[in-house]
């Protein structure tokens, strides 16, 4: 018998690639980002930037305004122009919140993530030094990208979905790439500035021994692996350069590689995410690696039942050409905006030509085309400010925060992602930079001395609950993990030292 004539007559088929799967699982994860993002940013926002808050949106958009004139509005994209009062914000991340579950359940998903996109630009726009971190604006980005790889049915399997109201158009390949290259320029870029940094801890492979317990919120986890040995730090270091610098070119080359590729990306975000809580920031990332796999892959454990149902709402009806050429010219126009953005985040503005960054700062405003490069320089210390108060200039008491280390040495890490305390995230980088870099501080304590109800539901302790202190001081401290001999006697998490004043004594001025 010929085998190789009957392989010849009989070929393997080969399974074509397909992304169903992936998208259905892509939209319920962002899904879940939004809603975490959303309900974290209702507890906190009227503390924030309600009227009685530390940074007031209604003052800041007024500045804005006074500044720019009508240009205002477009600088500073928000429906909160309309309306900026505590309930109108506090309903804007709660309706945001119902949102997010229209998007897992899979109910009207491309109408959903549009106004998830706008809501979530107009909070982070308003948000002022609370939300000016780079998960804010990627998570605005990705959503918005998102719009060209949504299908746009009503309804989404698992639910019934009758054949009058089948739309669930395969994705286009324009589309899957379009979010596949934000994942490498966010991964690509990071590893990328952390050479171009010039950093000597990144260089000489020593970062992490200062990362675990200088990160703006480490978890428990976090202080075993600054215990690890220096070898294994530095070969840390090395996997983080194969995940962030290797495994992003590999999404080009495509098949196993690319599998390869989003393994080791989504392994660096949950080790990143196991030992800090980086909000939604490891969990996004992770979820942008989704569009890297196929269906091949995903129908080996998706249930038989929901991969028949994607199959089944599927209609393969041919796109009108118009309307094609506008889809692929809108992401080919996204693609190149967002690659001069990052040729200029490494290689400096002056690399681009002048009418591109016309373009990129233009669109700037919307965050659809944001820089990245994350830890580009390692934090090598840990300042934290610690807050006292007193009634009579003599006694003082120290404020405690939720999730920051205070006086109190023995309080482990916390676990809080996917929420964020963006007080005390922005406390973590006040603490590097004098008090006059940060003026958000005294609004802050100013807030403490009223008694602001809603600014003292940020602390864990605090007190004076019956009535506000006359004085309110700060110093800063240097923290440090302890080792597993001071931890197994005292029970001490941290230590600190260098006592130095951050603020010294205030009190409200008196009207006379």
């Amino acid at each position: 018998m010929n085998l190789d004539s009957t392989a010849a007559k009989h070929p393997k088929e080969i399974e074509p690639e397909s992304y169903l799967l992936s998208r259905w699982l892509f939209l319920r994860l962002l899904g879940l980002i939004h809603l975490s993002a959303f309900a974290s940013y209702a507890t906190q926002i009227v503390g924030l930037n309600g009227s009685g808050g530390i940074l007031p949106a209604t003052e800041m958009l007024q500045q804005v305004y006074g500044q720019f004139g009508a240009e205002a509005y477009w600088l500073c994209p928000t429906i909160f122009w309309f309306n900026c009062s505590d309930a109108f914000l506090q309903a804007v991340t709660w309706v945001g919140t119902v949102l997010s579950f229209f998007v897992i359940l899979g109910v009207v998903t491309g109408p959903a993530l549009l106004a998830l996109a706008v809501l979530w630009l107009s909070l982070v726009t308003v948000g002022g030094e609370f939300t000016g971190f780079q998960s804010d604006g990627m998570l605005v980005e990705a959503t918005v990208l998102s719009l060209f790889y949504v299908s746009w049915q009503w309804f989404e399997p698992p639910w019934p979905v009758p054949e009058s109201l089948r739309q669930q158009m395969p994705p286009s390949r324009a589309s899957i790439w379009l979010l596949r290259f934000m994942v490498f320029r966010i991964m690509f870029a990071s590893g990328l500035v952390k050479i171009l940094s010039g950093d000597p801890t990144w260089r000489n492979l020593t970062a992490l021994t200062y990362h675990y317990e200088t990160q703006p919120i480490p978890t428990p986890v976090a202080w075993y692996a600054h215990q690890l040995p220096i070898w294994m730090q530095k070969l840390s270091v090395l996997g983080m350069y194969l995940s962030e610098l290797v495994s992003p070119l590999l999404i080009f080359v495509g098949g196993p590689f690319r599998i390869f590729a989003a393994a080791m990306m989504a392994l660096l975000q949950a080790l990143i995410a196991l030992t800090g809580n980086y909000t939604f920031l490891s969990f996004l990332m992770i979820t942008l690696c989704v569009p890297l796999l196929d269906d091949r892959l995903l129908k080996r454990v998706f249930p038989d039942k929901l991969v028949e149902a994607l199959y089944g709402s599927q209609i393969l009806t041919p796109v009108r050409r118009w309307r094609r050429y506008a889809v692929n010219f809108a992401i080919s126009f996204l693609i190149g905006v967002a690659a001069c953005q990052s040729v200029m985040t490494v290689l400096g503005r002056s690399a681009v030509p002048s009418f591109l960054r016309a373009t990129v700062a233009l669109l700037s405003p919307l965050r659809i085309v944001d820089s990245y490069g994350l830890f580009a320089v390692m934090t090598v210390t840990r300042p934290e400010i610690v807050f006292e108060g007193s009634e009579d200039g003599k006694l003082w008491k120290a404020y405690q925060f939720r999730n920051k280390p205070d006086d109190d040495l023995k309080r482990p890490p916390p676990w809080v992602q996917p929420h964020m305390p963006r007080l005390d995230w922005r406390l973590w980088f006040a603490a590097m930079q004098p008090i006059e870099a940060n003026p958000w501080v005294l609004a802050f304590v100013q807030r403490l001395l009223q008694g602001s109800r809603c600014v003292e539901d940020f602390l864990l302790v605090n007190p004076f609950v019956d009535r506000p202190p006359k004085y309110i001081r700060a110093f800063v401290y240097d923290y440090h993990f302890t080792d597993p001999t001071t931890r197994s006697v005292t029970g001490f998490w941290w230590r600190r030292e260098n006592k130095r004043v951050y603020l010294p004594s205030v009190s409200l001025k008196v009207d006379r």
